[in-house]
C-alpha cells in the first residue's frame, strides 16, 4: 500500500471525521455548493480553485451535492484570458459529475465594468456563454440572445422541480422584465435567484449609499438589490432563495429572511471570501435544503485548508418555506440615510402602516410590527423625498431596513409640435434616484409637471403618436428644472 495511498485515505477520514453535521437525508433533501467570488484563484491561485472543484465533485455523492452555483467575479481581469483558461479547467472539474451555473459579475466583463453589458461580455460568453450548456436539458434560454448574462436552468431536486434563475451584476429593468416573464411561465416551480450584487455586509440589501454599487461602477440607471427586490424578487410567490456575492465589507457575509408581497419566505445570504488571505482560502457554501424538515442548513467549509467556519455567520439554520412559523411581535429596524452624503438623518418620520417613530441622532430607528408579514415603509422629512420600501418581519430572524432620502426638486415644461401646443401627450420620467418610471400627460396649453423629485439625472421622454423624443434634466435641491420640449 503506497504512501500517497496512505496519505489521501488520512485525508479522506480527516475530512469524514470533520463533518459532524452531516445526517441521514430527509425526503427531498439537497445541497448546493456555492462558489464565492472566485477572481484571486483565477488569476493567482489556481490551485485553490482546482481544489474546490474537485473536491466538491469527488464528494458529491457522499455530501448529496446536486448543484454548484457560482455568484460571480469567476476572473480578476475580464480582459485576461489566461484568467478565463485558469476558470475553464476549474470547471471541468465538475463537468459529467455535478451540474453547475455560473453568473457573470463586473469583473467578468472585458473591461471590468457592466457599463458595456452585452458587447464587453465576450470572454465570459467565450468560456461561459450558451455553448457551455448546449446539449444540457437542464438549460431553457437566456437573455439577450446569445448571451448568458441573464440564463435560467430548471433542475430536479429530490423529486421536484426547481428552477435556478441567474441574473446579471445590477440587473438592468428591461431583464427584470424577461425575469418576470421567465417566473410567469413557471409557477409551479419553487426559484432560487442567482446574482452577483444583492445583500450588503450588514445584512440589509445593496443600495446606492454601499461601496461598489451600481453607481460605483456608472450603471446607475440600472438595479441595486433593493431596487431588484421592490421591483421583482418580492413580487413572486415562488421564489425561496437569493445567492450574492460581491462584497467585502465586513467580513463579506450576510444572510436575512424576509415575506415577499404574497407571503412567501426567501432567504437571501451573502458570501465573499476574496479579502481573505490568498483570495479567500478555498471558502465555500454548502446549502442543503430540507423541504421536510422546513429547514435550511449553511455550512462553510474550505477543500484547500480541509477546515469549518463554525461562526454564526458562516454556519446557521433558516426557514425554508412561511410553514408554521412562529407568530409574534418584532422589532423592525432601520436607519434613514440621505441620498447625497448618505449620512443618517435625525428627526425623520418613519411608518410602517401601524406604528411610526422618529429617527435618532443617528438615523436610526425601530418600529414594533407583527410577523411573518410584510409592509410598507414610508418616511417624511421637511426638505426630503423619501422613497417608499417593502419591508418585512419574521419574529426570531434579521431583515433590518435601509431607507434612503433626498432633496426636493420639480421637473416641469411644455410640450410643442412646430411652435404649437401639444395637448393629452404622455410624458415620462426614468433615471435618477426613482424606483419606477413616473407618467403625466400634457395639459390644454401641453404643460406638465413632475413634483417632489429627488436631485439627480433623469430622461424625460414624449410619446407624441407614432413617435417619441428624450431630453435630459438634471434636478437640483429645492429648485425647478423646466424643459422647452419642441418637435418637429
Amino acid at each position: 500500500m503506497s504512501k500517497g495511498f496512505l496519505a489521501r485515505l488520512g485525508l479522506a477520514l480527516g475530512i469524514l471525521g470533520a463533518l459532524p453535521l452531516i445526517a441521514q437525508q430527509t425526503p427531498g433533501e439537497f445541497t448546493i455548493a456555492a462558489l464565492p467570488d472566485t477572481q484571486f484563484y483565477s488569476k493567482t491561485n489556481p490551485q485553490i480553485f482546482d481544489a474546490q472543484t474537485k473536491w466538491i465533485a469527488d464528494h458529491a455523492a457522499q455530501m448529496n451535492i446536486q448543484l454548484v452555483v457560482g455568484l460571480g467575479d469567476i476572473v480578476d481581469a475580464g480582459g485576461k484570458i489566461y484568467e478565463w483558461q485558469n476558470a475553464d479547467i476549474a470547471y471541468r472539474s465538475l463537468d459529467g459529475k455535478v451540474p453547475y451555473v455560473a453568473a457573470i459579475g463586473n469583473h467578468d466583463y472585458d473591461a471590468n465594468n457592466p457599463a458595456g453589458r452585452t458587447s464587453y461580455a465576450k470572454n465570459f460568453n467565450a468560456y461561459f456563454g450558451p455553448a457551455r450548456y448546449r446539449g444540457q436539458s437542464s438549460y431553457r434560454g437566456s437573455y439577450p440572445a446569445g448571451s448568458n448574462e441573464n440564463f435560467y436552468s430548471v433542475f430536479n431536486f429530490g423529486g421536484k422541480n426547481y428552477l435556478v434563475l441567474v441574473l446579471e451584476c445590477f440587473p438592468r429593468t428591461s431583464v427584470l422584465g424577461w425575469a418576470s416573464a421567465v417566473l410567469r411561465n413557471n409557477p409551479d416551480k419553487d426559484v432560487i435567484l442567482v446574482t452577483h450584487a444583492f445583500t450588503y455586509a450588514d445584512s440589509t440589501r445593496m443600495d446606492k449609499c454601499d461601496g461598489n454599487s451600481a453607481a460605483s461602477f456608472g450603471v446607475a440607471q440600472d438595479n441595486d438589490g433593493e431596487q431588484v427586490w421592490e421591483k421583482f424578487a418580492s413580487k413572486y410567490p415562488n421564489i425561496t432563495m437569493v445567492l450574492s456575492g460581491h462584497v467585502v465589507e465586513g467580513d463579506g457575509t450576510g444572510h436575512r429572511t424576509d415575506i415577499g408581497v404574497n407571503g412567501n419566505l426567501v432567504n437571501e445570504m451573502l458570501s465573499d471570501y476574496q479579502s481573505w488571505p490568498n483570495g479567500g482560502n478555498g471558502y465555500l457554501r454548502l446549502i442543503t435544503v430540507k423541504p421536510a424538515l422546513n429547514q435550511v442548513v449553511v455550512r462553510t467549509y474550505s477543500p484547500y485548508l480541509n477546515q469549518w467556519l463554525t461562526d454564526s455567520h458562516n454556519q446557521f439554520t433558516v426557514p425554508f418555506k412561511n410553514i408554521g412559523l412562529r407568530s409574534g411581535t418584532a422589532s423592525m429596524a432601520g436607519r434613514v440615510k440621505g441620498s447625497g452624503s448618505c449620512a443618517g438623518l435625525p428627526g425623520v418620520k418613519v411608518s410602517n402602516g401601524v406604528a411610526s417613530t422618529t429617527t435618532d441622532a443617528n438615523g436610526n430607528f425601530s418600529l414594533p410590527a407583527g410577523g411573518p408579514s410584510w409592509y410598507t415603509l414610508t418616511t417624511k422629512g421637511n426638505s426630503l423625498i423619501g422613497l417608499t420600501q417593502v419591508a418585512s418581519v419574521v419574529p426570531g430572524y434579521a431583515s433590518p431596513s435601509k431607507v434612503i432620502m433626498a432633496p426636493r426638486g420639480v421637473v416641469s415644461g411644455t410640450v410643442t409640435q412646430k411652435t404649437m401646443p401639444l395637448p393629452s401627450t404622455k410624458v415620462t420620467l426614468n433615471g435618477g434616484a426613482l424606483r419606477e418610471s413616473l407618467t403625466v400627460t400634457t395639459a390644454a396649453n401641453g404643460s406638465f409637471s413632475f413634483g417632489n423629485v429627488a436631485i439627480g439625472t433623469y430622461k424625460v421622454t414624449v410619446y407624441p403618436v407614432g413617435s417619441s423624443a428624450t431630453w435630459t434634466a438634471t434636478v437640483n435641491s429645492n429648485a425647478v428644472t423646466y424643459l422647452n420640449m419642441n418637435l418637429p
